[in-house]
């Protein structure tokens, strides 16, 4: 607040706590009285001009002034503002004299009204315009205090462009050795943040930054730190406002560092090494589990297989040529891979093979390792080394075409030739062959029965068959056992 609404007002307050204490403020003179009436009846201001009504009352600390502020210079006629913070330091609400003094001459005096230990911000608005060209003493006070500053009053020179500023905070810190981090940063007018080592090169920079505060500003790096480093952090300006820092290239004559009296702004820090470079990206990963195995020599099986950005799984010999290898292969876990040969291996032998994941690089989706001499889809690595598994293949039969089989063709199967046995005329016959016939009737003939002939008469067991001058009488099949007897 500004100014008060009402003084009137604040004249009760003071004249009723005054009354309460015992003070001297308790009588108000008809002077004052009148300057009270006739406030109620103004406009809500406190300005006052070349007089004060309020009494200056030693039993009361006078208020204080501070934070004069008001410009060092005008053009003749031209209007200044002149401002100052007000306190009252008592413990009571208060009304006391303010005066704006130039040259020691009272311009203007005003009563300002406060209340206990409040601060408010005046303001007096000076007219230059009766004003010579010079330099003139101005400023504001109360009854025991002031502050003073000075206005010159004429054609002004062109005034320098303000010095840019920077600021940062650049901390110890860990780090996996690809780029560091600046806590906060403030450059007044854009510009970059350059790292140098203990021998003032630059080991890193940011792009473009654009004007005000920065927090957690992530600075690459040229080359990959392989260990601990005292390391700066330096603060450059874009002189040729090309957003490209061009401070190496110029041999320094351009982007120079932001100063402070001369001296380039920076901080340091440690930097510790934590982990491995990785480039500034998640390192691609896989794992494989390649088992000893039976194989028919066309193709091997993968146990497990894990590629986190997909690829292929490459069949190597001993001697590192490549032997087979899959389609392309999504990324995450896949069990029982089963890979092609490029030729079957031999029947009856035992081989050692290496299992190797390889990324997609061209992303393409097809193994250029071979054809680009290993400059695409090369291996998955691990601290440089590739991803492998071995493992043993046997090779068992032959690997075998199979052959169509037609069903239209009769397939006869033959069992057990019959064995036949021939003693004085009798003539024993078993086990008959058996003949299965496919699309054909199926005529079956197992145990054919055992015969025994005497004077013409023939017996048979098991299907029991007499024959009389060529009659042939069959009987059914039974489940009665040969008793090897001859009827008589």
């Amino acid at each position: 607040m500004s100014t008060r609404t009402r003084i009137a007002g604040v004249l009760v307050v003071v004249a009723l706590v005054a009354a309460a204490s015992g003070t001297g403020l308790a009588a108000v003179d008809t002077q004052q009285a009148q300057v009270q009436e006739q406030t109620q009846t103004q406009t809500q201001t406190q300005t006052q001009t070349q007089y004060c009504t309020y009494p200056s009352n030693g039993t009361y600390e006078s208020f204080g002034v501070s934070n004069l502020s008001a410009p060092s210079g005008v053009e003749a006629g031209e209007p200044v503002t002149v401002s100052a913070d007000i306190t009252n330091p008592n413990d009571v609400p208060m009304i006391q004299c303010v005066e704006f003094r130039l040259e020691g001459d009272v311009v203007e005096r005003t009563g300002w009204a406060l209340n206990p230990n409040e601060t408010e911000t005046i303001e007096f608005d000076v007219n230059t315009t009766d004003l010579e060209d010079g330099t003139y003493i101005h400023g504001v006070e109360t009854r025991d205090f002031g502050e003073l500053a000075t206005l010159t009053v004429g054609e002004q020179p062109e005034p320098e462009p303000e010095e840019p500023t920077a600021t940062l905070q650049f901390d110890d810190q860990e780090s996996d050795g690809t780029n560091v981090t600046v806590a906060n940063a403030n450059l007044s007018d854009g510009g970059y943040i350059a790292i140098l080592d203990e021998d003032g090169s630059v080991v890193g920079a940011t792009d473009y930054l654009d004007s005000g505060p920065q927090e957690n500003v992530t600075v690459p790096l040229l080359e990959p730190l392989n260990e601990s480093a005292n390391l700066t952090a330096q603060a450059h300006l874009d002189t040729d406002d090309d957003q490209t820092l061009d401070f190496l290239t110029s041999n320094g004559t351009e982007d120079g560092p932001y100063t402070m009296n001369g001296t380039p702004v920076t901080d340091d820090a440690v930097v510790t090494v934590s982990e491995e470079p990785t480039n500034g990206t998640d390192e691609p990963t896989a794992t494989l589990q390649f088992d000893d195995q039976e194989s028919d020599g066309t193709n091997v099986t993968v146990a497990n297989a894990n590629l986190s950005d997909g690829g292929y799984i490459a069949i190597l010999d001993e001697n590192g040529s490549v032997v087979g290898a899959t389609d392309y292969l999504d990324s995450g876990p896949q069990e029982n891979v089963t890979v092609p040969l490029l030729e079957p291996l031999s029947e009856n032998e035992s081989v050692n093979l290496t299992a190797q994941a390889h990324l997609d690089t061209n992303d393409n989706q097809t193994l250029d390792f071979l054809t680009s001499n290993g400059t695409e889809d090369g291996p998955y690595t691990v601290n440089g080394t590739p991803v492998t598994d071995d493992a043993v293949v046997t090779v068992g039969e032959e690997p075998t075409t199979e052959e169509p089989t037609t069903t239209d063709e009769p397939e006869t199967t033959t069992t057990d030739e019959p064995e036949t046995t021939t003693t004085d005329d009798e003539t024993t016959t078993t086990d008959e062959p058996e003949t299965t016939t496919t699309d054909e009737p199926e005529t079956t003939t197992t145990d054919e029965p055992e015969t025994t002939t005497t004077d013409d008469e023939t017996t048979t067991a098991d299907d029991e068959t007499t024959t009389t001058d060529d009659d042939t009488e069959t009987a059914p099949p039974t489940e009665t056992p040969v008793h090897n007897e001859t009827e008589s």
